[in-house]
């Protein structure tokens, strides 16, 4: 009898372990880190930035006069474009764009709810606040813009990877008559205030959104 009962608490711990190891890989197997990506996604034509950059801003303005720095980049994904109100070909093929992409996020009203979409001005003699309120609220009026003076515009530029040149006149006697040359490319920053992915030229919409919804879900994913 003594084996007997030495055997059955030998089968007792047997049967006790073997349950708490199926527990173990049972818990782990339906944890939600089993369920984020395991590696990031395969997009058209962006580039995702992992870690993301940190982006510090400093004495900008939206188009209604008011601080932009990083307590105002926080909470949004926002698509961010360096361009200008007399820009006579890229910028507002890039607007019109936003436009677009903003009218597909229909489909999806949380994300929309989440999305902005902001032209920095890189022009800034010419763009004041009213003029640029009124260039970018024509194509939606919940697009934001945002300038600056020279010196913080080109800080908060090169932070983003973004250059851009102003180019003489093309008369001499219509000195405010400019174009500045700029890069094209769509920035996105995540709700950190961060740079978290790149948009390379050219620019079609439903590539835009097709990418930009699998990093939104790849993102969320990882930081549920």
């Amino acid at each position: 009898m003594p084996t007997d009962h030495k055997e059955n608490n030998n089968l007792q711990k047997f049967i006790i372990g073997t349950f708490a190891v199926i527990a173990l890989l049972a818990g782990i197997y339906f944890s939600p880190i089993s369920h984020q990506p395991a590696t990031p996604p395969i997009l058209d034509n962006s580039t995702l930035l992992m870690p993301p950059k940190l982006i510090q801003p400093a004495g900008l303005i939206d188009h209604n006069s008011k601080p932009f720095g990083l307590p105002q980049m926080q909470g949004y994904w926002s698509f961010v474009f360096f361009g200008y109100t007399n820009c006579p070909d890229v910028c507002p093929a890039t607007l019109f764009q936003f436009k677009t992409i903003a009218k597909m996020l229909d489909k999806y009203p949380e994300i929309k709810a989440k999305t902005r979409f902001i032209l920095v001005s890189i022009d800034p003699e010419r763009d004041n606040p009213e003029h640029l309120k009124e260039y970018v609220q024509y194509y939606n009026p919940d697009f934001i813009g945002i300038t600056g003076n020279n010196k913080d515009i080109y800080s908060f530029s090169r932070q983003m990877g973004i250059i851009f040149q102003r180019m003489a006149p093309g008369k001499p006697s219509e000195p405010d008559d400019y174009l500045v040359d700029h890069s094209s490319a769509i920035l996105m920053l995540n709700p950190k205030g961060q740079l978290q992915a790149v948009f390379s030229a050219p620019h079609e919409a439903n590539k835009i959104l097709k990418d930009y919804l699998l990093i939104y879900n790849y993102l969320s994913g990882l930081n549920p």
